[in-house]
């Protein structure tokens, strides 16, 4: 971590922490000197002392402090003049649309998302599947509303595809979205809005700290202030790491573009030149003598400077400032989601967790909550065939649902009350007592409860989606250096 630290922190940072340590002692070491030479000044009336005069003694501090605010003034002033410089030429020079990279992979990212997402809710019936036809909002050719032949989870797709493409192309009010289109896709929308390596990708990060979604499950898991501050230092951690790689980015790429700009006589390279990584490959180089090959060192010292010399020391510093986000919505969504946390998706909680390589001793009471909550639906789901039978149906698919999570959320009040014999008549009673409220409490609001479960799935796997996307541009953009070396 130290190493890492170091490789952040160049010799312009030390000469500004110089001069600012310099700059606010300035005074007190002032006032030491005007201490001292006031003493010595004084010895000058003891008998056969012979010191310095009046004006040595009022020269020495006014010399010492002056020399120490202005030495630190400039010291501190000049490098963060030049890093700033340089940061301010990498935004101007577009390295915040480094999210055009981010919307240019917009078909991968909604194939992962229909996968693990969306696919769910068509095979639930849920709002997320149906939409409200208008004229401008939904037109039928995006619909496919039609029943069709063929396979009915590859029509799903289809028209999730569609949909989810024809809302990312016309922009409108999320809300007003939805409600015609059925897909809920605020969160990727605003995701899609950070670019990579800029300062200003944080949107992950503000999600889980402001959505009202979000909000509003943490208020139904119970997620009170005592949990948010616990969580409160790995925040910082991120934060941290976050803003030092995201800067020391901007600097070397700003210097970079300013270098290539004046070696070429031109204004056309721009920071998506250096961290885009097929571009230097582009028709529009070659009018540049040997500009891909400079491009292509550029990126490389770039990548050196920053996040080290081999792909597992990159990989390692740009996980520093990636996994915790992960982290935070892998817990929320064990609370919310018991599907996910059993594995009845096809993806599970331990194995996702183990892809982001936390640590084994974190994710052990994982394995175990994985195992209780698969035994504990399971006991629902008996109960329910004596007192719900209707819910079997795959009408009420998306109701079934809403009880699963209403249960799983209240696990720890209810969790006494789901183990027991069926046809004991004592613990029948406890269930109906307990537990059955609950589960018609959460069947009257099914809408409520797969809306959340959207928001917070897809909240979660753009985390994931986040994660993975750094890690291929880093590979890329290491794969092209290679190439070039």
């Amino acid at each position: 971590m130290l190493n890492d630290v170091r490789r952040l922190i160049s010799f312009r940072d030390v000469l500004c922490y110089a001069g600012d340590q310099l700059y606010k002692r300035s005074l007190r070491y002032t006032g030491l000197t005007a201490a001292v030479s006031l003493l010595g000044y004084l010895g000058n009336f003891l008998p056969g002392i012979d010191t310095y005069n009046a004006r040595v003694a009022i020269a020495l501090p006014l010399v010492v402090g002056s020399t120490m605010l202005l030495g630190g003034l400039l010291l501190k002033t000049i490098p963060a003049l030049l890093a700033s410089r340089a940061a301010n030429v990498a935004a101007a020079q577009d390295l915040d649309l480094m999210e055009d990279y981010r919307k240019w992979r917009e078909q991968e990212h909604l194939e992962i998302l229909w996968e693990r997402v969306f696919r769910f809710e068509w095979a639930v019936g849920s709002a997320a599947s149906r939409v409200r036809e208008h004229p401008a909002e939904a037109p039928t050719e995006v619909c496919l509303l039609d029943s069709g032949q063929g396979d009915a989870r590859e029509r799903g797709r289809q028209q999730f595809l569609a949909r989810a493409r024809f809302a990312l192309a016309r922009p409108q009010p999320q809300p007003r979205q939805r409600y015609h289109l059925g897909v809920d896709l605020r969160f990727l929308e605003d995701w899609r809005n950070g670019a990579y390596f800029d300062r200003q990708d944080v949107k992950l990060v503000e999600q889980f700290d402001g959505s009202a979604t979000l909000e509003a499950i943490k208020r139904e898991i119970g997620y009170d202030r005592w949990a948010a501050l616990k969580d409160l230092s790995l925040k910082w951690y991120q934060k941290f790491w976050f803003t030092m790689i995201t800067r020391a980015v901007a600097i070397h790429v700003g210097e970079a573009i300013t270098s290539l700009n004046r070696r070429y006589e031109t204004d056309c390279f721009n920071a998506q030149v250096l961290l885009w990584p097929e571009e230097s490959e582009e028709p529009w180089v070659e009018q540049f003598p040997r500009a891909a090959e400079d491009i292509r060192q550029q990126r490389q010292v770039i990548l050196a400077s920053v996040l080290g010399e081999d792909a597992a020391t990159a990989r390692r510093l740009l996980r520093r400032m990636l996994w915790p986000s992960c982290w935070l919505a892998s817990k929320l969504r064990a609370a919310y989601d018991p599907e996910y946390v059993e594995g009845s998706l096809g993806c599970d909680l331990v194995t996702d967790l183990e892809e982001l390589q936390i640590a084994p001793q974190t994710i052990a009471p994982y394995r175990d909550l994985a195992r209780l909550v698969a035994a504990e639906q399971s006991s629902l789901t008996a109960w329910l065939e004596r007192y719900r039978p209707e819910l079997a149906r795959p009408e009420h698919a998306e109701a079934l649902r809403a009880a699963r999570i209403a249960v799983h959320v209240r696990r720890d009040r209810l969790r006494p009350y789901l183990p027991g014999d069926v046809h004991d008549r004592r613990a029948g009673e406890e269930f109906v007592e307990n537990v059955l409220e609950v589960v018609d409490s959460a069947l009257r609001a099914k809408e409520r409860f797969s809306s959340r479960l959207v928001g917070l799935r897809m909240h979660h796997e753009l985390t994931r989606l986040h994660y993975q996307e750094y890690m291929r541009l880093l590979e890329l953009l290491m794969g092209v250096d290679q190439q070039a070396r």
